[in-house]
């Protein structure tokens, strides 16, 4: 049963605003493409899982994407499944091309690029889950993980004394079978059904998104961010703003709601209220008049003064 599904995350959704309003021609173009690119792969790796993960017919509760507070940072993990007699947690890597692990170099290796060492990131995670279940409900409970590398266009190897590293690094289309061992090995104490769902639903309430200020890392600012309404059937700025809608000067089609959308992106990008004058700028609509009727349609509520008024965004 699956207690908190998968979505898609929201730096993706950010990444996919902040490409849209670069021209492509800006020096952070590139970076931005690259950055959404490595996002979107581990996102498609970790969705891969899920064909696996239906075989599993026993008790059990997965949640996806878990991002919890340790007490002095936070430490996120691809997918949790809780089973009565132990966690597991799974890593997900979606990489292609010749992957070399090397356990006591702690490290990873593809061609000539180097990684953090994924065993290491999963036993961190391990520890940390172990400490914040005793921490937060007084529970002990044995935690496992799987390194799990999704796509099939990569070889594995490993520079390794250790012969577990076959158990804890596997291949997706190994999953189920490893799964049933690791279930295999824990026949110890069981939490209850009713015990397995409260810890799930306390993970739940714990979990908290979080999404980096892309602005800021790719070092822009507001006047780096292409202006206007962008249309939602050819995507070229700029709408025009004609009476009651927008009309695209490309492609001819027109849209009553398109500056939402815009607004959307501009509580994402800049700020979480606009003003007036502000909106005019970002919509490239000059009659204020229109713009305090799109904010007041629009908005959530405001602060201030007629106007110095700020709009709230959504």
């Amino acid at each position: 049963m699956i207690i908190k599904p998968r979505t898609i995350p929201p730096d993706i959704f950010h990444l996919e605003i902040l490409k849209h309003r670069l021209n492509l021609h800006h020096p952070a173009a590139p970076e931005v493409e690259e950055t959404l690119s490595t996002k979107k792969a581990g996102w498609s790796g970790e969705q891969s899982l899920d064909y696996h993960l239906d075989y599993l017919k026993d008790t059990h509760y997965i949640l996806h994407n878990l991002r919890l507070y340790d007490g002095h940072h936070f430490f996120q993990i691809d997918t949790v499944i809780l089973f009565p007699s132990f966690i597991l947690i799974l890593e997900a890597k979606n990489m292609i091309g010749q992957i070399s692990i090397h356990r006591e170099k702690k490290e990873m290796r593809r061609d000539m690029e180097g990684f953090q060492d994924p065993v290491e990131q999963a036993e961190r995670q391990k520890r940390l889950l172990e400490e914040w279940l005793w921490r937060q409900l007084r529970i002990r409970m044995h935690i496992d993980f799987l390194v799990v590398f999704t796509n099939r266009r990569c070889t594995l190897e490993f520079d390794s004394s250790d012969p577990r590293i076959y158990e804890k690094v596997i291949r997706a289309s190994s999953l189920v079978d490893a799964m049933k061992k690791k279930k295999d090995n824990y026949q110890g104490k069981a939490f209850k059904k009713k015990e397995l769902l409260r810890i799930g639903q306390a993970l739940v309430g714990s979990h908290r998104d979080h999404v980096p200020d892309y602005m800021k890392r790719f070092n822009l600012s507001y006047s780096d961010l292409l202006k206007g309404v962008r249309c939602p059937s050819c995507g070229k700025y700029a709408m025009r703003r004609t009476k009651m809608k927008w009309v695209c000067p490309g492609c001819s089609r027109h849209s009553f709601l398109a500056h939402e959308q815009a607004l959307r992106e501009y509580a994402v990008l800049v700020a979480k209220t606009i003003s007036n004058k502000e909106a005019r700028d970002f919509l490239k609509v000059g009659s204020r008049h229109v713009v305090y009727r799109l904010l007041s349609a629009y908005c959530k509520g405001r602060s201030g003064s007629t106007k110095k008024a700020k709009f709230l965004l959504e």
